[in-house]
């Protein structure tokens, strides 16, 4: 069957320029605003964790060499055995790791850790997620509508804000859409088996990320089937086995036992910890949410001018879907993810966070629809030239950095105006500060003024890395080597009892003893929107 793809804008003097300027403007942005806690978010639960685990993967490299890498039996975690799984598949620690050595002072020291050098990785894929994502609706639709697309990617301020933190999310992110582009390139270039292998290369690459990489496989598979009908054969198998092999080969962890120990990484997002969600004033476990969590989160955590312009792009795209290739694809992945995290019982938790690929997939129809909207056929509206009506879809595009400027470093936090902003969201019972990313330098310094020595205590803590993450990265807490405690840690035989506490406004695991602890004197907030975020807070005096 044929392509009805329309031919690929072959005017290279236009399509790439405007992508590749918001995307130069994006990193430079992101990179100007990386500081934990100064001129960027701070230290979140996991980036420790990740940037300490591509460290000791590169330490490895330089010193074991490859072929200690590629031998299974060497993957390991200190304190288990061979055969229990990593947490998540090797790509994304090999990114941070290899980003994180450009920046390291000493490489062989894993104590040695710089959460703003590995932070330069997520940044980075920022700017390539808004170049390909306005490329590939550049060349199909146009200049207008490929650099409005890339625009809406940065523009979101919650990719914004995950540009800038240690993590696999933004990784995991920027792999996902490339695979879907790729899928596209290589029907409208001919759709002959070998580029479908190379857009599996792209799919085998962002399951070594995160194995969410699999919920691409039923969106393609299925867009394959009704593109190439009897032919889907040979260009389905062959971007089947270049992702799986890609993914194999990838992760020597699977080699020698594949089918087995794939199972059981599968298995362990069954034998964890449940984790806690505030949503609608109410605390659930991440597998008793409500269907409704994706959706609703999708639609208060994007500014309303880019959902009226996607909602505008699907809407022009109506009669076309089944023809286009890359609105199809990028529609069927954006349900197929909602839907996955909408089942119930499936875990879904921390905001959008899981999610976050469903933002630049919607997007792309940002940028469909501000063409479309400077097209409408009205006729009042097209009296007007078109510059006027450029100028006009621009200046709703450029209104909507509102939000990243707003809540800067706390995009996180960010809530559309369909809930009044982050305090209608309060009001409602969302979450308004999940990671921890509002504990900034003025709220660790004053609790290291008041500490007197002793040690700070931090609520609430969730994960053992986040609070050495944060004392680490804080110029005040590091210069005075006062100790960042957990609840666990401060609770110790002979530790001194902490005299002052940092707190960060997770409702879903504020401790129970909250009362007892709001009953010390406030010293810090940190607020936006006139809401508050963290605080430190001297504790009362112990009774002897």
């Amino acid at each position: 069957m044929p392509s009805t793809e329309k031919p690929l804008n072959s005017d290279w003097n236009g399509p790439w320029l405007g992508p590749a300027t918001v995307a130069v403007l994006a990193v430079l942005a992101t990179l100007a605003t990386l500081q934990p806690g100064v001129t960027g978010p701070g230290v979140t639960c996991d980036e420790l964790y990740h940037v300490l685990t591509g460290k000791r993967a590169v330490l490895t490299l330089r010193h074991a060499g490859i072929g200690y890498l590629v031998n299974p039996f060497n993957w390991r975690d200190s304190e288990i055995s061979a055969d229990a799984p990593p947490v998540h598949p090797p790509l994304g620690s090999w990114i941070l790791g290899g980003v994180h050595h450009l920046f390291d002072v000493a490489p062989d020291d894993l104590r040695s850790i710089s959460i703003a050098g590995g932070r330069f990785a997520p940044a980075l894929s920022l700017g390539l997620l808004a170049f390909l994502v306005g490329l590939a609706v550049a060349r199909r639709e146009g200049a207008l509508a490929g650099t409005v697309a890339a625009a809406a990617v940065v523009l979101i301020p919650r990719v914004f804000a995950h540009a800038h933190l240690a993590a696999l999310d933004m990784l995991t992110t920027v792999f996902f859409v490339a695979a879907i582009l790729a899928a596209s390139e290589a029907e409208v270039r001919g759709g002959r088996p070998w580029m479908f292998a190379m857009a599996g290369v792209v799919w085998g690459l962002t399951m070594l990320v995160r194995l969410h990489g699999v919920l691409i496989a039923p969106p393609v598979t299925a867009w394959m089937i009704w593109r190439f009908r009897r032919r889907v054969v040979g260009p389905l198998a062959a971007w089947t086995a270049a992702g799986t092999t890609v993914f194999l080969l990838g992760w020597p962890w699977l080699w020698a036992d594949p089918v087995n120990r794939l199972l059981t990484f599968l298995a362990t997002g069954t034998e964890r910890q449940t984790i806690h969600v505030f949503y609608w004033g109410q605390v659930w476990g991440d597998r008793d949410v409500p269907w409704h969590y994706p959706f609703v989160l999708f639609l208060v955590t994007v500014p309303v001018g880019l959902l009226l312009l996607g909602g505008f792009g699907v809407w022009s795209k109506r009669r076309s879907l089944h023809s286009d290739g890359l609105c199809w694809l990028a529609v069927a992945a954006l349900v197929v993810v909602m839907a996955v995290f909408a089942w119930p019982g499936a875990p879904v938790y921390d905001g959008a966070r899981l999610f976050l690929m469903t933002f630049p997939l919607w997007a792309i129809f940002a940028g469909i629809g501000a063409k479309a909207v400077v097209d409408w056929p009205v006729a009042w509206w097209q009296r007007r030239s078109r510059g006027l009506r450029t100028g006009a879809v621009a200046l709703l595009v450029v209104s909507q950095a509102v939000g990243i400027v707003a809540y800067h470093p706390c995009q996180l936090s960010y809530y559309n105006l369909l809930v009044g902003g982050l305090p209608g969201a309060e009001r409602l019972g969302f979450e308004i500060c999940y990671w921890g990313d509002a504990l900034v330098e003025p709220i660790l310094r004053e609790a290291q003024t008041r500490s007197r020595g002793n040690g700070i205590l931090l609520i609430p803590s969730l994960a053992p890395f986040h609070a050495p993450g944060i004392r680490m990265s804080s110029p005040a807490l590091a210069d005075h080597r006062v100790p960042l405690l957990d609840s666990l840690s401060a609770s110790q035989e002979g530790a001194a009892a902490p005299r002052c506490a940092v707190v960060y406004r997770r409702k879903a695991d504020l401790p129970p003893t909250r009362e007892l602890m709001w009953s010390g004197e406030v010293v810090a907030e940190y607020k936006k929107q006139g809401v508050w975020l963290s605080r430190a807070i001297e504790l009362p005096v112990p009774n002897p």
